[in-house]
């Protein structure tokens, strides 16, 4: 079973401001953006509803001071949103134990983790994908060692 789980701030996320900001001099039209991790997993069956309290006992991925997490409904960006990731990136990789922060994830087959970008056009309203497109190959994700999912 694949489950997504965002991790993103509660308090004010400076690089997603500077991102806007630049974003906007640089003459895309957002006018806001938002910043989370993104965890997508591939879970026993029997061991997806543990994997949020499994995350949120990883100090070094969930600070309950600081973040807030959620469980997605789907296992794709939404109307709005880019998902960014490595290149080179070999957390994915399928194994006998899937390990993040040093610890193994019990009945976690498969992990990928994202940068999740979420544009709006309009105050509430998410961005048409050319506006994410443009934002995406302006800033969001560098080519060279990145690779973006819309």
């Amino acid at each position: 079973m694949i489950r997504c789980v965002e991790i993103s701030l509660r308090i004010p996320d400076n690089e997603a401001r500077t991102a806007l900001a630049t974003l906007q001099r640089l003459g895309v039209a957002a006018v806001a953006l938002e910043r989370a991790d993104l965890y997508r997993c591939d879970v026993e069956d029997g061991r997806a509803e543990e994997l949020p309290d499994t995350l949120r006992g990883f100090e070094t991925i969930f600070n309950q001071n600081k973040h807030a997490m959620r469980v997605r409904e789907g296992s794709h960006p939404l109307a709005g949103e880019v998902w960014i990731d490595e290149i080179e990136s070999n957390a994915g990789a399928r194994s006998e134990s899937v390990r993040i922060s040093g610890r193994t994830l019990a009945g976690v087959r498969r992990l990928e983790r994202f940068t999740a970008w979420r544009l709006y056009a309009a105050p509430g309203e998410p961005a048409e994908p050319e506006l994410v497109a443009l934002a995406t190959e302006t800033l969001l994700c560098n080519t060279a060692f990145q690779k973006a999912l819309r």
